[in-house]
């Protein structure tokens, strides 16, 4: 699915709640908006798999990120996308209007209505991470 902006810098703002590290979105992003395949370490961390999160972690993973991101998911993230490697598989296999509803429900991104209207008024929109590009 395609975001607009209005609806990226919503979900990077419930990052920016949590300070979860910037390195973490696109891949996060990726799983709920495209339903990309998370890779081992991501796959470990959205099953609640401690042992293969850390034995498929990168050496520059610091335990505050990690708990950031921990805090984060278990306030914004859909409890359907995450909790065991059932939810993450089944989440992988929805299609592109169902992800869009649920991420919808959670608040994560606008729904396409307001997204057209927000584009149609014109009204800026912050990016708690400027520099970040989706």
């Amino acid at each position: 699915m395609i975001l607009t902006e209005h609806s990226t810098n919503r979900l990077l703002a419930t990052f920016a709640q949590w300070q979860v590290e910037p390195e973490y979105h696109q891949h996060v992003t990726n799983y709920l908006v495209h339903g990309f395949g998370p890779g081992s370490f991501y796959t470990a961390v959205f099953a609640n798999d401690f042992t293969g999160a850390m034995r498929s972690s990168h050496v520059a993973n610091q335990l505050g990120g990690l708990k950031n991101l921990a805090g984060w998911m278990r306030e914004h993230m859909p409890r359907e996308s995450w909790g065991s490697l059932e939810a993450v598989n089944r989440w992988l296999v929805l299609d592109e209007a169902k992800r869009r509803a649920v991420l919808e429900y959670y608040q994560l991104i606008y729904d396409t209505k307001t997204e057209m209207w927000l584009i149609l008024k014109n009204e800026s929109t912050t990016n708690p991470y400027e520099d970040e590009v989706y």
